[in-house]
């Protein structure tokens, strides 16, 4: 299915540019010849229908073209975040029985250490930044699989009330009827450039940058990576905001997807920069709650309204604010897309009336059946089609939703939204922490910095070095804690939950350093 439709933009736009990175221009027939050849090549090495390839890539064309040449041979396509530690990356390639990793030179690396410590065949296909797209397409033959594949083309993770990544798995279909709802929605066509900013293997960023271009026959304009000695680094979002604005300018960018943290600091932007985002007609904001304060920031400083979207690993978008004035509804995520069912139930699964909070509960045909090997949670959560998301919200008289809670607790730092519960595993396997509990305390500017509170075996051996030293070794950089507090106890109700809110200000008890 998703090769079907790029067959048929090809066909349309064949010169048309595709993937915009940096200088360099692929047009659609390029980005074919390049998905073939890797297409190709993959066959060749042994990858069949439903092995699952393993993507360790940047933002880059690369990953567009790893992404469906594993889709046009019906394989199960596992985007990783590359900034991963070798221990978070195993337990993904391990979990989803990955029979390839596709990298680049930078990732090699650590790709080869793991491979060497998994006891089977893994394929390594390490890509660099010429060998795909200097391919020649005078003789481009445009093939394409006649009958559709049903089975799964994408496996993601979500994280959840274990603290451990749970694997959703979604399929062609699935991702078809998603970027149709997107698309029918808010209107994209040919003419559109989208400017991608949010990382790719985040649902955000493979539905809502590079689906939605890709299906609609429009440019996908990707942010060029930094990099220091060869290797991709990630650097705060401050630094490589005069070059998103001049994209924006330049590439006639009119869509972008961001999060809250990117478009805070965009309009931080000093009013003696002038750049023209004439262009933009929709800004729009998902991963977290935008805040009144970062809307009314960035419409004083770009007159352009920053619209609240709201999706899910499990279903991808579900719901935008497309409202003319957002005065009043700046803090809803509008009605649901196209084609999407949304409904507000009590503990007892009624459906509750107008302007009442409770679960919201989705259903769509974008919607995952459930996470792998998990199927006790999936009859929790998946029931009759529909998807209880575990987030709180309300209804107004029109049907705008708007989300008022989560039951799941996540941190949201620099960008990245952070599962504690994934910290705390971590930390307490380290000999010296007795209990662990990690929360994010609010920012001098946009998100939460992430807090571990230890309590430790023996304060006078356990030192925070140790600490810091332990996580470098076993987390990805953005989610070792900035702040490292050690306590007598964890403070509990009296029936023994933890107090999570007691522990983002500092207690009397705290152990001083």
């Amino acid at each position: 299915m998703l090769e079907k439709r790029i067959v048929e933009i090809v066909k349309k736009y064949p010169e048309k540019t595709a993937i915009a990175y940096d200088k360099l221009r692929i047009s659609y027939q390029e980005l074919y010849a390049d998905i073939q050849h890797l297409s190709n090549h993959l066959r060749i090495t042994g990858i069949v229908l439903g092995d699952c390839i393993a993507l360790i890539l940047p933002n880059s064309p690369e990953f567009a073209i790893a992404f469906y040449a594993t889709a046009k041979l019906n394989a199960i396509v596992l985007p990783i975040n590359p900034l991963l530690k070798e221990e978070e990356l195993s337990y993904y390639i391990i979990d989803s029985n990955a029979k390839a990793i596709i990298t680049n030179s930078y990732g090699a690396d650590i790709s080869r250490k793991i491979i060497s410590k998994i006891d089977k065949k893994i394929e390594l296909i390490v890509l660099d930044d010429t060998c795909l797209v200097t391919k020649k397409v005078d003789n481009l033959i445009i093939t394409e699989n006649t009958s559709p594949f049903k089975g799964d083309v994408l496996y993601q993770y979500s994280s959840g009330s274990t603290g451990r990544p749970k694997r959703v798995c979604r399929t062609q279909e699935n991702l078809e009827h998603e970027v149709i709802n997107f698309t029918e929605t808010i209107n994209i066509s040919p003419t559109d450039n989208i400017l991608c900013i949010v990382p790719l293997y985040h649902a955000h960023g493979l539905g809502n940058c590079l689906l939605a271009a890709i299906h609609n026959g429009a440019t996908l304009v990707i942010l060029e990576q930094v990099s220091h000695q060869g290797k991709t680094i990630e650097v705060p979002f401050v630094f490589r905001r005069s070059t998103v604005l001049e994209l924006i300018e330049k590439e006639k960018i009119t869509i972008l997807p961001a999060v809250p943290y990117i478009f805070n600091t965009l309009a931080e932007t000093p009013d003696d920069t002038q750049f023209d985002v004439s262009t933009l007609k929709l800004c729009f904001s998902a991963g977290n709650f935008l805040s009144k304060e970062i809307f009314d920031k960035f419409l004083q400083r770009f007159g352009i309204p920053v619209r609240q979207l709201y999706g899910c690993t499990e279903a991808g978008s579900i719901a935008i604010n497309l409202d003319k004035d957002l005065k009043t509804t700046y803090d809803s995520v509008g009605l649901p897309l196209k084609n999407i069912d949304i409904k507000i139930i009590d503990d007892a699964g009624k459906e509750l009336p107008t302007g009442s909070i409770g679960e919201i509960v989705i259903k769509s045909q974008a919607l995952t059946k459930g996470y792998c090997n998990k199927p006790e949670l999936n009859q929790q959560v998946f029931q009759d089609g529909s998807f209880l998301t575990g987030d709180l919200g309300k209804k107004d008289e029109v049907g705008r939703v708007y989300i008022t809670g989560r039951k799941q607790i996540f941190i949201d730092t620099g960008g990245h939204k952070v599962d504690p519960l994934e910290i705390e595993n971590i930390l307490i396997t380290h000999n010296q922490v007795k209990e662990a509990v990690v929360v994010g305390i609010k920012g001098l500017y946009a998100g939460e910095i992430i807090k571990a509170v230890i309590v430790p075996q023996n304060r006078d051996i356990c030192e925070e070095k140790d600490i810091l030293s332990y996580c470098q070794d076993k987390l990805a950089d953005f989610k070792i804690p900035k702040i490292i507090e050690f306590r007598h106890e964890i403070p509990k109700s009296p029936l023994g939950k933890v107090l999570r809110k007691h522990l983002v200000e500092n207690f009397s008890e705290t152990i001083n350093s």
